[in-house]
């Protein structure tokens, strides 16, 4: 009788310190994810990224060229503010814009194998040097469709959580 009380009372102990860690390690990750919710600036560029392409012939470059084909959800973004983060590539342009990927630059459109519909032209309200390898931007998002230029432009742009 004494070896069953003691057998009923390690199962309890073993029940308790299950009980003790795993309520504390669901709790924590219900918490933390619960309210954490989805990332708008992942979510974006997630929409960005959807683009088709035609090729249409051009008689400027007299060959095929690519061009996007927007979907609906990306089209109403079209000269609406926006906020995006990403990488700043360290890229000269002859526009004085800074050019943002999705992508770290081992891995973006210039350098790897992403498409380009993974970088941004961020034209700046105020034209200075960003010297983050990351950075937030906010301003109107403008989609390019033209030969020339990238497909996304943020227009009169700032950068975010900054005086400039």
């Amino acid at each position: 009788m004494r070896v069953i009380k003691i057998k009923n009372q390690l199962n309890k102990i073993k029940k308790l310190n299950s009980k003790a860690i795993v309520f504390p390690l669901l709790f924590s990750m219900v918490f933390l994810t619960g309210f954490a919710g989805p990332n708008p600036v992942y979510e974006l560029w997630k929409k960005l990224l959807n683009v088709d392409w035609e090729y249409k012939y051009s008689e400027e470059f007299e060959m095929d060229v690519p061009l996007p084909i927007f979907p609906r959800d990306v089209k109403k973004l079209d000269g609406t503010e926006i906020t995006i983060r990403g990488f700043v590539l360290p890229v000269e342009t002859t526009d004085g814009s800074i050019i943002v990927s999705y992508y770290p630059f081992s891995s973006c459109f210039f350098c790897g194998g992403a498409g380009p519909e993974s970088v941004m032209a961020i034209f700046l309200k105020n034209e200075r040097e960003i010297d983050e390898e990351e950075a937030t931007f906010k301003g109107i998002l403008h989609l390019n469709d033209e030969e020339t230029g990238l497909i996304y432009e943020l227009k009169d742009a700032v950068e975010a959580n900054s005086n400039f």
